[in-house]
């Protein structure tokens, strides 16, 4: 019989990992956007969704509102 090696691989494979330890604080390195970045990113989304509002709602959909908006019966009970 051969003696295991205590540093062979099977051992590494093994071993507990190393506790968990606070992380350390992320430091923001982003570059701050101008002034005026937030007005257009803001009309941009407005011109983005004030097209797709425009745009006239899929005959599916509008049947299935319809079906939701209908009162629902209640199946009539046996006497």
């Amino acid at each position: 019989m051969s003696a295991q090696d205590p540093n062979s691989k099977d051992q590494d494979s093994k071993q507990q990992p190393e506790p968990m330890t606070p992380e350390t604080p992320k430091i923001d390195n982003s570059i701050p956007l101008p002034k005026t970045a937030e007005a257009e990113i803001a009309a941009g989304l407005k011109h983005l969704y004030g097209q797709m509002l425009a745009e006239p709602m899929p005959d599916k959909f509008v049947s299935l509102l319809d079906q939701l908006a209908r009162p629902e019966r209640k199946p009539e009970q046996p006497t």
